[in-house]
């Protein structure tokens, strides 16, 4: 048996915050939305998804399901075959840059943003 993919849920009280964040910075489109959950993908690869879920629903039978996210302890690796052009476009559209473009010691190229629910999304140069 082997895992195909992994796929990244959280559980937040901020659905259409994070609807327009990833859909203005990103590009990410709708693949399936409820008015308690809401499922996204990048334009060019629907199989690199996100959801999003109201805390406390019943109808998710486990309490880990159900209990909103802390804020802390959590990232996101979003990867760009030209970092440096993302950034010259996000920066000129007024993106909430947190980092701006650095090269670290260790050879990524990177910069970040925090989505809605405080969670730090690190946009690296994809390596070859």
């Amino acid at each position: 048996m082997k895992v195909s993919k992994i796929q990244k849920g959280i559980i937040t009280k901020k659905l259409s915050e994070n609807k327009e964040f990833y859909q203005a910075w990103f590009g990410m489109e709708i693949k399936f939305e409820t008015d308690w959950f809401l499922l996204m993908h990048l334009p060019d690869d629907p199989s690199q998804e996100i959801a999003f879920m109201l805390p406390g629903m019943e109808a998710v039978r486990k309490r880990y399901f159900q209990e909103e996210y802390s804020g802390k302890g959590v990232w996101l690796i979003f990867e760009s075959e030209n970092v440096h052009s993302l950034y010259e476009e996000m920066k000129r559209k007024g993106a909430p840059i947190d980092l701006p473009l650095t090269e670290e010691e260790w050879g990524d190229v990177h910069f970040t943003l925090v989505d809605p629910n405080g969670i730090g999304i690190d946009i690296v140069q994809l390596r070859s």
